[in-house]
């Protein structure tokens, strides 16, 4: 019985976090290719306002809980400390250079989408050590390759925006052409390739290792295609909210202490767990981003809180992402969020 309980919590967390957001990506891609892409870019700051309040900004505030799991006095502190020392020096770097910290949050959201996508598949447990950083890389590079390689014109007018925080419109223009965005597409579709080779001929290679075959084809090509359709802000918000903080719901929810979603009402209350638990870090970013929305966006458009949303997410994915690394005792075991003994980590 107890198998068998444990095979539907596995099944019922399968459809939620796997098949359902892999649907509704494919089924956006299919509107967008059919439809056209006019709705998207009317769309195209929707998924990113859905994420500040739902799954996507929670999942990245709920890092002080998460903390507290597992480290507790003057280890909290530090992590504390070291987390928000992250966050102002990407913060500086941004006003100083904006342009290049734009490239590096490209580079570095990559890399974390890529090992996200990992740490919540619980297929990915059977990708070899030794294979799973070509494994992220093959999972990252595609969400940003299609749209900066298909979409240059709209992906460089959404970075300009972005860049247009810390300078005005016209400098933020002249620092991010619209050659070099697409270049940088085709740079991360061509790693994108490579390590999905690279990853099917290692995991053969590797003793016990399994690089995922179809599955694994089967979400890149509904995350490019999406890119490719689509709005860039539409496409990279909606990957966002439905896939990547989504899926982080489950393993967050354990690690806060309860147990992962085995049925509807779990699912309710693992994200009311999720979700309460962040609030303490919520709370003064979402005063933080109205702010700088209010100061920003004269006409209080939904693109500009949208492109305001990114700019939190620029300064936090670097502290988000260490974190990540150190309280799962290193990126490339199973999971990011594992929940061990007190203390038994940092």
């Amino acid at each position: 019985m107890t198998i068998a309980v444990a095979d539907v919590g596995t099944r019922f967390r399968e459809r939620v976090f796997r098949e359902a957001p892999l649907t509704a990506l494919a089924v956006l891609s299919i509107a967008a290719a059919v439809g056209g892409a006019e709705w998207t870019t009317a769309a195209a700051p929707l998924p990113w306002i859905v994420s500040i309040g739902f799954v996507g900004l929670p999942h990245g505030a709920a890092d002080l809980a998460a903390s507290r799991t597992v480290c507790r006095g003057g280890t909290l502190v530090g992590v504390c400390a070291l987390y928000l020392a992250a966050m102002a020096a990407v913060a500086a770097a941004f006003v100083l250079a904006p342009a290049a910290s734009i490239a590096a949050f490209v580079i570095v959201s990559c890399w974390h989408f890529g090992t996200a996508h990992l740490d919540a598949d619980a297929d990915a447990d059977g990708v070899a050590r030794a294979v799973r950083p070509v494994a992220a890389v093959a999972r990252g590079c595609v969400v940003l390759a299609m749209p900066l390689a298909l979409w240059p014109e709209a992906t460089a007018a959404t970075a300009i925006d972005l860049a247009a925080l810390a300078v005005g419109p016209d400098e933020a223009a002249r620092s991010l052409p619209v050659a070099a965005v697409r270049a940088g597409g085709v740079i991360l579709a061509a790693l994108t390739l490579i390590a999905l080779a690279a990853e099917a001929i290692l995991s053969a290679r590797a003793a016990g290792g399994s690089g995922g075959g179809r599955r694994t084809l089967t979400e890149v090509a509904a995350i490019g295609a999406l890119g490719a359709a689509a709005d860039p802000l539409f496409a990279v918000g909606s990957y966002f909210l439905l896939w990547h903080g989504w899926r982080q719901m489950a393993p967050l929810a354990e690690t806060l202490g309860g147990p992962a979603p085995e049925s509807w009402a779990g699912l309710v209350g693992a994200l009311r767990r999720v979700h309460t638990a962040a609030l303490p870090l919520l709370v003064p970013a979402w005063a933080v981003i109205v702010t700088l929305w209010w100061l920003s966006s004269p006409g209080l458009s939904g693109r500009g809180l949208a492109i305001v949303s990114i700019g939190a997410y620029l300064v936090v994915t670097p502290a988000h992402e260490w974190l990540g690394e150190a309280l799962g005792g290193g990126r490339f075991g199973v999971r990011p969020w594992p929940a061990p003994p007190r203390a038994a980590r940092c």
